[in-house]
């Protein structure tokens, strides 16, 4: 049995996150005050005096990560680090993380609609990724082929 066809377009979603996860981050870092995304409107509703912190978060966890795993859903590597996360969920770590991180940008929309609501189409943009990389980690071809 081969790669289930719907597997690559989690790796899409994947990517797609990745690109908006390292744009946002890099953008924020560049210029923590808000202005290169005409964003400094927010930053007083925010608990944190500049964009540093969510510029990390979204250079890490969603533009780095997704590539991570993309690369790890594709090529499946056995790396001693991730086997903790392939003995929790019985699946390999690649999957485990992509279904994690699919319900972390669930929890980072939620914060953000808290504390700023849903004014911008790109954060009804990136649930739609977030739900898409839940659901299509959770086809049972997929999981079936990263089950341990």
């Amino acid at each position: 049995m081969g790669r289930p066809i719907v597997l690559w377009l989690l790796v899409v979603f994947l990517v797609f996150l990745a690109v908006g996860g390292l744009y946002g981050g890099v953008a924020m870092l560049v210029d923590p005050s808000g202005a290169a995304l005409q964003m400094t409107e927010v930053l007083p509703l925010l608990p944190v005096p500049d964009y540093t912190l969510p510029g990390l978060f979204l250079l890490v966890v969603m533009g780095a990560a997704p590539l991570l795993l993309a690369y790890g859903l594709l090529a499946r590597p056995n790396w001693a680090w991730a086997e903790p996360l392939s003995r929790v969920a019985r699946h390999h770590w690649a999957w485990t993380g992509a279904l994690a991180l699919g319900l972390v940008l669930g929890a980072w929309l939620a914060v953000q609609g808290l504390l700023i609501g849903f004014r911008w189409p790109i954060q009804y943009v990136t649930a739609a990724n977030g739900v898409a990389i839940v659901a299509l980690a959770l086809v049972p071809a997929v999981r079936r082929w990263y089950l341990r």
